[in-house]
């Protein structure tokens, strides 16, 4: 791992080229998850995919006891960010609300966080929190940025969504891995508006 590799680097377009995407990764979930998470979203009005996405995001969010997003009841960190600022919700139902209304907003053009077919600009970043868990991350904290036109597509989100996902693909390759799974290809390019009509 070259530490200053991506120090001031942007990259054009959405793909981290230095790892591969995967569709293999094993999934495995925790108690929280099966137990809790999953019977909640159940009873939500949502559609298969966004439900898909929604659980496996929540697990790479590290939904389980303890946690961050267990204890506020924000299993996406919606608004947890990584200066240590927190958004508690009432409850895990609130919780994944939340998770639905934030993705509505992006497939239906109405977030500014996710410009719909407009230029994003995300500047390169140094991550304390990184820096701090190098061994638990297994990543320099020094992470790129990018620029690209959204359009929705999960490589693009995923780059905004999420800081450690600006230097890697593996939570990409966890939600590709997760769908196909199910049975359903989805690639980078996949749009969550596709993904919500399935």
């Amino acid at each position: 791992m070259e530490i200053e590799k991506y120090k001031g680097v942007t990259i054009k377009g959405s793909c981290f080229p230095d790892k591969p995407i995967l569709n293999n990764v094993k999934i495995s979930f925790n108690t929280e998850i099966l137990k809790e998470y999953i019977p909640a979203i159940e009873k939500m009005d949502v559609s298969k995919g966004l439900k898909l996405l929604l659980i496996i995001m929540t697990d790479h969010e590290g939904f389980y006891k303890g946690t961050r997003s267990y204890r506020t009841n924000n299993p996406g960190n919606i608004g947890n960010t990584d200066s240590g600022a927190n958004v508690k919700l009432s409850s895990l139902t609130v919780g994944i609300q939340r998770q639905i209304d934030y993705f509505t907003k992006i497939i239906n053009g109405s977030s500014k966080t996710y410009p719909m077919n407009k230029e994003v600009n995300i500047k390169p970043y140094y991550s304390p929190e990184i820096a701090k868990n190098i061994k638990t991350y297994q990543m320099s904290p020094y992470l790129p940025g990018y620029r690209f036109i959204f359009t929705g597509q999960l490589d693009q989100f995923i780059k905004i969504y999420s800081t450690g996902a600006r230097a890697g693909n593996s939570y990409l390759s966890e939600i590709i891995s997760f769908f196909k799974n199910h049975g359903i290809t989805v690639t980078a390019e996949t749009t969550l508006n596709d993904i919500n009509k399935i």
